[in-house]
C-alpha cells in the first residue's frame, strides 16, 4: 500500500507517532527541496536511513569525530565512487580507521540523519508498506522513543509544534504514566491540570515536551465535553464568513427596513453569546462572540448596500478619536477603581481598534484587577483573553505579566515561567522583575 502526502499536513513528529502506533513495516520516503531520505521501519522501529546530504555521509561523520582528516575523506570518497564500493570498506583497507570507529560513526550517522528531519517544516512524504522487512532494528523500542523525544525537543521548530497541537487546543492532556522520562529536560508533571491552549502560552519548552510525550505514547488528550458545540460554532463561523451578507440574514435586496430589522433581531436572539452561557469552555465563548460579531458585520454590510455605500468603507479618523476618548475614560474609571466601567470602555476600544496593542493590554490587565479586587470574573476568562491576544501581539510582555499574576493567584508553580517570558520580551519590565525577586526570596528561605 502506498500513500503520498505533504509533510506540512501531518508534521514529522506526528508521522512518527502514527508509525509507532500502527507498527508500520515498510519504507517512508521524505523529501524537502533538494534533500531526500529513505527510512526503513520494522514493526514501527527504525532499522536504517539513507540520505543524499553530503554532510551526513560516513566520511564526514568520521571527520567530525576526528578519526580521519578532510583530505583522507575526500580521497577515500573519490575512490569509493570510482570502484562503487562502500567508503568504510576502503578506509579499513587503507588502515586509516579501526572497525570500532566505523561502528561508532555508523551509530552517530544514524541518529544525525534521523534528527535532522524534525527540522523540516515542508516537503513530501511517501509511505510504502511492506509485508515484511528482512532488516532487524539495531536499537530497542525505548531507544527509538528517546530519539523521537530528542528530535521534538531539540530540532522541531516552534511553528511546527503549534501546528501539531492546535487540533487538541480544547483538550486536557491525560497522563498514561506516573512519571515522565528524564530525557525531556523539562518538568511537566502537572500537565494534566491545564488545556493544551493554556500550555501553549508558557513559552516553547512545555509545548515541546507535551508533543514529545504525546508522540511517544505517554499522554493522550481528553476532548472538551462541549466538542460537538465547538464544531457547530466553527462550522457556523466559516459559513457566515464565506456567504453573502443578505444570505446570512435570510433576506433579499427588496426587503423593507422593518423586515430587515426583524430578521436581524431574530438572528441575534438565536445566536447571542449568552445562549451558550451553560458551556463552561473558553473556546465556546470565543467562537460564540466571533459568530455574533460576524452577524453584526453582515447587518452593517446590508444596511450600507441599501444606502448605496461601499461595504468595505475604511474607518475614518472619527472612530480613531472616539477610541482614544474611550481609552481616556477607561483610565479615569480605573483610577477611581470602577473596574466594570473601565472594562466596558477598554472593551469598546479593542472592538474599534483590534490592532492597537495598548488597548488590548489594558483590557486584559483590568480583567485581572477586577477579579483580584472584586471577585468578579474568573481565571479561565482572563487566560482565554490572553491566549487570543498572544496570537495578535506575540511580543507583548504585559500579557505574560498578567498571566503570571493569574497563575500566582491560582497558586500555580508555573507563575515564574510567565514572569520570565515577560522579561525575555522586555528586560525593563519592572513588575516582572519584582515578582521574580519575591519568588526567589520565598524559595531561598
Amino acid at each position: 500500500m502506498e500513500n503520498v502526502f505533504k509533510l506540512e499536513d501531518i508534521t514529522f513528529p506526528l508521522l512518527m507517532k502514527d508509525t509507532l502506533e500502527s507498527r508500520f513495516t515498510g519504507i517512508i520516503f521524505v523529501s524537502s527541496g533538494e534533500w531526500k531520505k529513505g527510512l526503513i521501519f520494522n514493526e514501527g522501529i527504525l532499522c536504517a536511513i539513507q540520505s543524499n546530504k553530503t554532510e551526513e555521509l560516513l566520511g564526514h561523520t568520521l571527520v567530525q569525530m576526528g578519526a580521519i582528516t578532510e583530505r583522507e575523506n575526500e580521497k577515500s570518497l573519490e575512490r569509493s565512487r570510482l570502484e562503487r564500493r562502500k567508503q568504510g570498506v576502503i578506509l579499513l583497507e587503507l588502515g586509516l580507521i579501526e572497525p570500532k570507529e566505523i561502528n561508532e560513526a555508523i551509530k552517530k550517522q544514524f541518529v544525525t540523519r534521523f534528527l535532522d528531519i524534525f527540522s523540516w517544516e515542508a516537503g513530501s512524504v511517501q509511505k510504502v508498506a511492506k509485508d515484511q522487512i528482512d532488516k532487524i532494528p539495531d536499537i530497542t523500542k525505548n531507544e527509538f522513543l528517546r530519539m523521537v523525544r530528542r528530535g521534538v525537543m531539540e530540532n522541531t521548530p516552534f511553528p511546527t509544534i503549534i501546528t501539531a497541537l492546535t487540533a487538541h487546543a480544547d483538550s486536557v492532556p491525560k497522563k498514561l504514566t506516573e512519571s515522565f522520562p528524564p530525557d525531556l529536560g523539562v518538568r511537566i508533571d502537572n500537565v494534566d491540570q491545564f488545556k493544551v491552549s493554556e500550555l501553549l502560552l508558557l513559552g516553547q519548552d512545555p509545548p515541546k515536551a507535551l508533543l514529545a510525550v504525546y508522540c511517544t505514547g505517554l499522554v493522550t488528550f481528553e476532548e472538551s465535553k462541549h466538542k460537538a458545540l465547538i464544531e457547530h460554532l466553527r462550522k457556523t463561523l466559516r459559513t457566515i464568513k464565506d456567504e453573502d451578507p443578505f444570505h446570512t440574514l435570510g433576506v433579499d435586496q427588496g426587503i423593507s427596513e422593518g423586515g430587515l430589522k426583524r430578521a436581524y433581531i431574530k438572528l441575534v436572539k438565536s445566536n447571542h453569546p449568552d445562549t451558550y452561557s451553560y458551556a463552561d469552555d473558553p473556546e465556546v465563548k470565543r467562537l460564540a462572540n466571533e459568530v455574533f460579531t460576524e452577524i453584526q458585520k453582515s447587518y452593517t454590510s446590508v444596511m450600507r448596500a441599501r444606502e448605496g455605500k461601499a461595504p468595505d468603507e475604511p474607518k475614518g479618523i472619527d472612530e480613531t478619536l472616539q477610541a482614544e476618548i474611550l481609552f481616556s475614560n477607561g483610565m479615569e474609571a480605573l483610577k477611581a477603581k470602577d473596574y466594570t466601567k473601565a472594562l466596558d470602555n477598554f472593551r469598546m476600544c479593542v472592538k474599534m481598534r483590534p490592532d492597537e496593542r495598548i488597548f488590548f493590554e489594558w483590557y486584559v490587565k483590568t480583567m485581572y484587577l477586577r477579579w483580584q479586587n472584586t471577585g468578579k470574573g474568573n481565571s479561565y476568562e482572563i487566560k482565554s483573553a490572553i491566549r487570543e491576544g498572544a496570537v495578535t501581539f506575540p511580543n507583548s510582555d504585559t500579557l505574560y505579566l498578567v498571566l503570571g499574576w493569574v497563575l500566582k493567584k491560582e497558586g500555580s508553580n508555573r507563575a515564574p515561567e510567565a514572569f520570565r517570558k515577560a522579561l525575555q520580551l522586555n528586560k525593563n519590565n519592572q513588575d516582572a522583575q519584582r515578582e521574580l525577586r519575591l519568588y526567589t526570596l520565598r524559595t531561598t528561605k
